[in-house]
């Protein structure tokens, strides 16, 4: 996973570091992704959208569960001839059926389920089931206003913006743009003061394909989930004080843990902890 769940600017902003000059921007940024990848690995999830396939072990049963699931765009299983078959996009439906992952406040499914009427069954077998799709706890992306304003080769690693006059949201280091169907992560943005942005980014991030993309073609900027992007910033926060005196010790009669991660991290991300293990490759 290639991406972090705050950004540079709202973390130098004053209502976090207020740190207003760019003297330490690389090892800001390098904060935030640190700070995401450790918030994946205690929640045991990832909250951003991840393309590709991943393989898993028959049942022989009705149902599959897997890993946190955005979107599913094709189910294989192996029969005993060990031919791999696709199964028709009827035949199965992504459980819970309300989850909306791709809404602000959505959940991701978790269960792959057979239609009632496909007399089918997931084969018992070892790795004998693949699912291609989109995963992670969500895909919740919002429209920037912003368009490109020349062409983007293929090997291209900056980005051309044009500013609207307002109403666009500002970008920054540590967010993940799509445009259409790229991930892009923005590692520095400037301005030219005449209405454009340059965007330097990484292409072809959390399995996207590389492709050119047109002027004005549109951007948008990918969300995670407000509690998760908040202890983000204060976990980096924290680390990032630390360099300039001792641990981070609670407050008196806290009885959260030290060592370097805040209690109210904690706090902020217990809603979004796994609490069963899901086996799959």
């Amino acid at each position: 996973m290639v991406n972090a769940y705050a950004d540079l600017a709202t973390l130098k902003s004053a209502s976090v570091l207020n740190a207003p000059d760019d003297a330490h921007d690389a090892r800001l940024l390098t904060l935030l992704e640190a700070a995401s990848r450790w918030i994946d690995g205690y929640c045991g999830r990832q909250f951003g959208a991840m393309h590709g396939e991943r393989r898993f072990d028959g049942t022989g049963k009705a149902s599959l569960t897997v890993p946190d699931l955005v979107a599913a765009s094709e189910v294989r299983v192996r029969e005993a001839s060990g031919e791999w078959i696709g199964w028709p996009a009827a035949d199965w439906l992504l459980y819970p059926l309300n989850a909306a992952p791709t809404e602000p406040g959505g959940r991701p499914y978790t269960r792959i389920m057979l239609a009632s009427g496909a007399h089918r069954r997931f084969p018992l077998s070892r790795a004998g089931v693949v699912v291609s799709g989109v995963w992670g706890y969500g895909d919740v992306q919002e429209d920037t206003a912003l368009r490109t304003s020349g062409n983007a080769a293929v090997d291209d690693e900056t980005v051309t913006v044009s500013m609207p006059g307002d109403g666009f949201v500002a970008l920054s280091a540590g967010h993940t743009i799509r445009i259409d169907d790229e991930q892009m992560y923005v590692f520095g943005a400037a301005e030219d003061g005449q209405g454009a942005l340059t965007l330097a980014v990484q292409r072809r991030v959390n399995g996207t394909e590389p492709s050119a993309h047109a002027a004005a073609s549109a951007i948008t900027v990918y969300r995670y989930p407000k509690g998760v992007s908040e202890a983000c910033l204060l976990q980096a926060a924290v680390w990032w004080r630390e360099r300039l005196g001792g641990p981070f010790v609670p407050p008196e009669g806290d009885g959260g843990d030290v060592g370097g991660v805040s209690p109210t991290v904690r706090t902020l991300l217990a809603p979004y902890r796994r609490r069963h293990a899901v086996l799959g490759v």
